[in-house]
Formats: C-alpha cells, sequence, structure tokens
C-alpha cells in the first residue's frame, strides 16, 4: 500500500520517464509521454491527497482536481490547464474511451503542469517531514 512518500517518489520517476536524459528528446512516442506524466500527475496529487487523509472519488484529471479543491486548491490557470489536457485522452472513461493523437506543445504545457504540481506536492510534504524532525 503507497503512502505520501511512495506517491512522491513515484511522481518523481515518471516524470523522470518521461523526460529526455542530458538535454536530449525523449526517446518515447509522444502518445508514451504523455500517459508517464498522467502517472506523475496522479502520483503528486495522491501524495498530496495522501499527506492530507484524503482521497479523490476516482483518478481521472477531473477527480484528481476535485480532490485537490478540498485540500489544496490549485491557482485557477493551473487547474484549467490540466483539465484541458485531460482531453487529449480520455482513457479512464468506459463509455467515452478516447486516445488522441498527442503534439508537441501538449507535451510541452503537460510537463510544465505536473512539474509545477510536483512541486507543490514536495512543499506540501516536506512540511510534513520539516515537522517531524523538529
Amino acid at each position: 500500500m503507497n503512502d505520501w512518500k511512495s506517491w512522491l517518489k513515484e511522481g518523481r520517476q515518471y516524470l523522470c520517464s518521461a523526460s529526455g536524459k542530458n538535454g536530449k528528446p525523449s526517446k518515447f512516442s509522444p502518445v508514451i509521454q504523455y500517459n508517464l506524466l498522467s502517472m506523475s500527475l496522479e502520483s503528486y496529487v495522491m501524495a498530496i491527497l495522501d499527506y492530507h487523509h484524503s482521497l479523490p472519488y476516482n483518478h481521472t484529471f477531473t477527480d484528481l482536481m476535485e480532490g485537490m479543491d478540498k485540500v489544496c486548491p490549485l491557482e485557477k490557470g493551473l487547474r484549467s490547464k490540466i483539465l484541458e489536457i485531460e482531453k487529449a485522452q480520455n482513457i479512464c472513461s468506459f463509455s467515452d474511451f478516447t486516445v488522441a493523437q498527442i503534439d508537441a506543445e501538449c507535451l510541452i504545457d503537460f510537463r510544465k503542469a505536473v512539474t509545477e504540481i510536483g512541486l507543490i506536492a514536495i512543499s506540501t510534504c516536506k512540511e510534513k517531514v520539516l515537522a517531524a524532525v523538529s
């Protein structure tokens, strides 16, 4: 069973996996990069939610953002960007399953959003680590 520390670690690992190494482009296709970034986003949000002893209704971007609204509301522009990016692929829906082509601009925006969520997760969870040490 994951705890916030595991979710945080997984978020970093997925984000690193979606990115190229040593300044080179990723070897993964855009769709795989999108999916890795999706798993990173989910992991970072789950770290924050777990830190606050909360769970989302489900694991769609919409559900994750609604979970964040309860414990750590995001800046409206970031929240909107994530919900807009969710439309690129709707792979969690049984009734409206969609896999679209992912372009470079979408990946750039998504990577920036996930990185920002990651910084929020690190900051949120760091507070708990620092409190435990004090």
